[in-house]
């Protein structure tokens, strides 16, 4: 292999020129092919999905999880009703001429002819809204003695202020049916302990009026959200001076708490990776002597990534960008094989020398860190199945073309450095020969055996939240008004049929209602309330027929002609509500409810193409949570879903696949080593030390109490692939030699600076995502490190030879 790449070297050599030309079009080509490449922004690729759960998935994307932004408009201490319904009011003005286009929805304000247009759309179809128990009361208002009181009441309704707005509604029903079929609708609303107040949704001590806004965009476009969250922000800020001592507002909601993580990602990338770029720079720099080295040394990596890119294009319509990010951390390890060769180049070894100290190891490294990347196609997550290519490719591509590349364009100094760095200095010491080095090995092996078991798994995702402390002092306040920390569950009805999934539906609903009265549930919220399959619209509508006799009709009329004579009423006033008795009712569709703007329909019934879910939320105590989901298990086309639950769940099956996924890789590293070595003892050597960095690294984060979670176990690959790169580079720079040793411990001490500082350095992130995939990054790569250093050169004097460290 060293002499094909030192003939190629040769040959690339006389033809310079058109070697570069070829480099030109070469990268036009890659980065045109990328450029036409799909990203998929979906986070939930990360979970992985298989047949065993491909059912739920089609749940959990079809089903509406209503994400809004809550706005508590709360009254301060000068404040009255009177100024939360301004405040509100003038927010409502700014969104609508300023942020209408971020804007899908709001609720929380009705205006009078909203609810005229509700209350005449239930008139309409009252039977619809009427239950078993609501027919008795009909009956006991329908006695004479009771007839009597209610006309006398509607007459001095009618005479009293309020009478022009009540008037419409005592004459189309003067009995007062369709108020009873209207409170039926209050388990769509938020709590019966908020009321209605010019319009607005306030609490019964009216200190507080609530506001809910749907975002056009769902949370993951955190781009347009964002810019929606500037503008709510700038219209608190200018309201809250506005309205100083008398009212104040603060929001919570998905779509800011992920705009808040986002920019949180943002600025704390933007500044490390900044501080860690100049850093590094100044490092190559001065080390290598020479300015153009931060291009040579990242030339093999752009060229990597970039290909990993468009084979992704060609044989992928998208990609997850997720995958692609973390990619890009990773392609960290392929900066070593330039490093490699750098360091070789500087000694002024010759090209002969190089190509064949370096060819064999760097080659190897690549191919077992690809394959370790490529054991990723074995986990159930089509973004981390993308990520294990694009990660394989990109080091299988720097690899070879870092060869090819670097020692074209990189020359070292023309006279030997008489003066040695302090990495050189580092590096030429023999680490192994240390008895207190040693005994930390010993010391944190055994600490490891007793801690490793206390590395725990964090299946709650939310724990990588990032929220600022306006939005958890907003959640704070929402949850002493709402509730809103409670535990939901979501009891989904699902399938191909509209009239089977209302149908599953009816049944649900019945079952609340039913766990309610027990007491098992705190509340729900259902559509079934008013919204009802065929079978049910046509059952009530029966119902209704077989209640109003022609008799009980006639006599009603009589009576209430008879009652209302003596206070005036014409014997046609009630005429609208004579009609109403002998009207012909039928069933509705979902249209029809959707035509309601009061009733948020969209929250939870939802369809994709033939499929439809339609969504109840339940608020549970802890303990009833099982007895909820017990009751549904064994209901046809119905799911529980507690969405916690489901990603400890899913993530669960994560870790377990990283579990089988680490055994992969080291079956793989194995078999590739014994088929360079073609020695076991060469192999164990070098298989060791990789085995016992990862033992070592979740032994500290156990005894530290450091977690794993579903962001930092993906570096368990990056840490795995650099093990692996640092052993095969001791291993092969012990078979050459001690003084080829030292270069080799040279760019392996640059490969983790490098590291520290381009990944580690996240470690002053304040977002906890970015933190503890730093600190997993820090611990994994210096234990390499030091393992490597220590470990390896005692393994390899008792397994193969003494005397090949001592020459």
């Amino acid at each position: 292999m060293a002499k094909f790449f030192y003939t190629l070297y040769q040959t690339l050599k006389k033809y310079k020129p058109l070697f570069v030309i070829a480099l030109i079009i070469i990268f036009g080509l890659l980065m045109w092919t990328a450029s036409t490449i799909k990203f998929d922004e979906d986070i939930s690729k990360l979970i992985p999905s298989n047949s065993e759960n491909e059912h739920l998935q089609k749940v959990l994307k079809t089903a509406q999880f209503a994400d809004k932004i809550i706005v508590n408009i709360e009254k301060a201490k000068d404040g009255t009703t009177d100024d939360l319904t301004e405040y509100a009011t003038q927010l409502l003005d700014s969104l609508s001429t300023q942020s209408s286009s971020f804007i899908k929805d709001i609720q929380g304000k009705i205006e009078d002819e909203t609810i005229f247009e509700t209350m005449d759309f239930v008139y309409s179809n009252v039977p619809l809204f009427l239950k078993t128990e609501d027919y008795k009361t009909i009956s006991n208002k329908l006695q004479p003695d009771s007839i009597a009181k209610i006309t006398e009441n509607n007459y001095k309704t009618l005479i009293s202020p309020s009478g022009i707005v009540s008037k419409k509604t005592i004459i189309k029903d003067p009995l007062g049916i369709s108020l009873m079929a209207l409170k039926h609708l209050q388990q769509l609303g938020i709590s019966d302990d908020f009321i209605l107040k010019d319009g607005f949704l306030v609490s019964k001590n009216e200190r507080h009026l609530l506001l809910f806004i749907t975002p056009a965009y769902p949370s993951n476009n955190t781009t347009d959200n964002a810019m929606f969250s500037e503008q709510l922000y700038r219209f608190q800020d200018e309201l809250n001076t506005v309205f100083e001592d008398k009212a104040q507002s603060s929001y919570f909601g998905g779509t800011l708490i992920a705009v808040a993580n986002a920019q949180q990602i943002k600025n704390d990338i933007q500044i490390t990776v900044s501080i860690a770029m100049v850093l590094l720079m100044t490092l190559f720099i001065v080390f290598y002597k020479k300015l153009t080295i931060p291009i040579i040394l990242f030339v093999p990596t752009l060229f990597g990534g970039l290909l990993a890119i468009s084979v992704l294009s060609v044989i992928r319509s998208e990609i997850s960008a997720i995958s692609l990010g973390i990619g890009a951390v990773l392609l960290g390890v392929t900066l070593d094989y330039s490093l490699h060769i750098l360091t070789h180049i500087r000694n002024n070894e010759t090209a002969k020398e190089l190509f064949d100290g370096v060819s064999k190891p760097i080659l190897m490294s690549g191919l077992t860190t690809a394959l370790a990347f490529l054991c990723l196609m074995f986990v159930d997550s089509s973004a981390l199945q993308d990520l294990g290519i694009f990660a394989a490719i990109s080091v299988m591509g720097a690899s070879v073309f870092a060869l090819i590349f670097i020692p074209q364009f990189y020359k070292g100094s023309s006279t030997k450095n008489t003066k040695r760095s302090i990495v050189d200095k580092i590096a030429s010491y023999d680490f192994h020969r240390n008895k207190i080095l040693i005994g930390s090995i010993v010391a944190l092996l055994i600490l490891s055996g007793f801690n490793y078991q206390r590395a725990t798994f964090n299946h709650d995702i939310s724990n990588l939240n990032f929220q600022p402390e306006t939005i958890k002092s907003a959640e704070a306040k929402l949850d002493t008004l709402i509730n809103i920390s409670s535990k939901s569950l979501y009891v989904i009805a699902f399938g191909n049929n509209e009239q089977q999934v209302l149908e599953t539906n009816d049944e649900i609903f019945n079952q609340l209602q039913d766990l309610e009265t027990e007491n098992k549930v705190l509340s729900y919220n259902s559509v079934g309330a008013l919204v009802g399959s065929d079978k049910k619209q046509q059952e009530s509508i029966r119902h209704w027929k077989r209640f109003w006799t022609s008799e009980l009709k006639a006599e009603t009329q009589s009576e209430l002609i008879e009652n209302g004579s003596k206070f005036g009423f014409k014997p046609s006033t009630f005429q609208e509500f004579y009609a109403l008795l002998n009207h012909e009712f039928h069933p509705l569709s979902i249209d029809d409810y959707r035509k309601i703007n009061v009733i948020p329909i969209s929250d939870f019934i939802a369809e994709d193409g033939n499929f439809m879910t339609i969504t109840s939320v339940v608020n549970v105590r802890d303990e009833n949570i099982d007895e909820i989901k017990n009751t549904f298990k064994d209901s046809e086309n119905t799911l529980v879903i507690d969405r916690q639950a489901i990603n400890e769940t899913l993530l669960g099956h994560l870790k377990n696949d990283f579990n089988k996924l680490l055994i992969y890789c080291v079956i793989v590293v194995v078999l590739l080593l014994l088929l360079f070595y073609k020695n076991f003892k060469l192999t164990l050597v070098t298989i060791l030390p990789i085995i016992i960095t990862w033992f070592i690294t979740i032994g500290i984060m156990g005894l530290f109490h450091l977690e794993f979670n579903i962001f930092n176990i993906i570096i368990s690959s990056f840490i795995f692939g650099l093990g692996v790169d640092y052993s095969i580079f001791m291993t092969n720079g012990m078979r050459s030699g001690k003084s080829s040793m030292a270069t080799h411990k040279t760019s392996i001490i640059l490969s983790v600076l490098t590291t520290i500082l381009g990944v580690g350095v996240l470690i002053f992130a304040k977002h906890p995502a970015l933190h503890s995939l730093a600190t997993i990054s820090i611990i994994g790569i210096l234990t390499a490190m030091f393992i490597s250093f220590v470990l390896q050169p005692i393994l390899y004097n008792l397994l193969i030879s003494k005397k090949s460290t001592e020459k």
